[in-house]
């Protein structure tokens, strides 16, 4: 993963329900993750912003710029879809005279037209859905097929060899609650290794627990099946659209370095990833007649399983300092 300290965007997660505000401060150098689809998304918009609604030409400035100082991001509270929101071009009418919906349509036009960042996964802008809504806002959803695209990229991705600077001194793992958060990691990982023995996936480490840290990744399948047709995600119960969200969220949350005084939002996306994965489990079989009568189903869910494993993981050992039970 890339250096994120200087990523160029503040992320807040102060309110773990949402909204959540992401902006992307500018000229500063922007190192972002790629799997992180707030931070891409940003510079998508910067690029897309036409250069007639610049600051310096809405004030009717000589001295050219490359864009505003910065570029609100929401993340709508609806779980079942991954949409943001950007009311960027309300931000950029308060320097001029020109209203709002131009801009906000001369964007979105842009955007439709636009390449993406030269980043290794960005994601095209022919995989967002993108409407204007008055008095000016960009809503952009991801299609299905954009989500599928991330979902593999996501579970294909090393968490592991993370180079996110020191934080500094963090509270002791002693004093946050964690079971929760180690208890859902736990069940994932026996999850994984029935699977593996029922031969729906294969693991690259499917040792039994206390002979190995980790249960390493899924070398089949692959590529999973995400999609059930070529505009339908495969994968669509309310509770694994939520965990598709909390996953997309939490990785959004994890491309900004981490703060002593963040730990306690941190604790809260996490245990919000952990809740949101055993209500899926709950309410998503995957053994029985499941497996037998729509495998590709069974190993789609396997496949969000894995990939809460890997980001609880990451969240535990790296954030919290504290470790990542195979079983308890």
């Amino acid at each position: 993963m890339r250096d994120r300290q200087a990523c160029g965007y503040l992320l807040n997660f102060g309110d773990p329900t949402g909204p959540h505000q992401l902006t992307l401060s500018l000229p500063h150098p922007i190192m972002v993750e790629p799997l992180a689809i707030a931070s891409v998304l940003l510079l998508q918009l910067q690029q897309a912003i036409p250069s007639r609604f610049t600051p310096g030409q809405l004030s009717g400035g000589s001295i050219p710029v490359t864009g505003p100082q910065s570029i609100p991001l929401y993340r709508s509270k609806d779980t079942q879809r991954i949409l943001y929101i950007s009311p960027v071009a309300l931000q950029l009418a308060k320097q001029g005279s020109i209203p709002p919906m131009e801009i906000a349509q001369a964007i979105a036009e842009s955007f439709r037209n636009s390449r993406p960042p030269d980043l290794p996964s960005p994601l095209g802008a022919n995989l967002w859905n993108l409407s204007v809504i008055p008095p000016g806002k960009l809503y952009l959803e991801l299609t299905d097929p954009g989500i599928a695209i991330w979902l593999q990229r996501a579970i294909a991705w090393d968490l592991e060899s993370d180079a996110t600077p020191d934080p500094g001194p963090l509270p002791p793992s002693e004093s946050l609650d964690l079971f929760a958060i180690q208890y859902a990691h736990a069940r994932c990982c026996a999850l994984l290794r029935l699977a593996h023995r029922e031969g729906l996936i294969t693991l690259e480490n499917p040792t039994p627990p206390g002979t190995s840290t980790n249960i390493g990744s899924v070398t089949a399948p692959d590529p999973s099946a995400w999609l059930e047709s070529p505009t339908r995600l495969k994968p669509h119960h309310p509770a694994e659209r939520t965990l598709i969200s909390r996953a997309i969220a939490t990785v959004d949350a994890l491309s900004c370095p981490l703060s002593p005084s963040q730990i306690t939002s941190r604790l809260a996306i996490a245990t919000l990833l952990s809740q949101d994965f055993l209500t899926f489990h709950a309410q998503c079989q995957i053994f029985g007649s499941v497996q037998s009568q729509d495998l590709d189903l069974a190993q789609a869910r396997l496949g969000l399983i894995f990939l809460t494993q890997k980001l609880l993981k990451r969240l535990l050992e790296k954030d919290f300092s504290s470790l990542a039970p195979l079983e308890l």
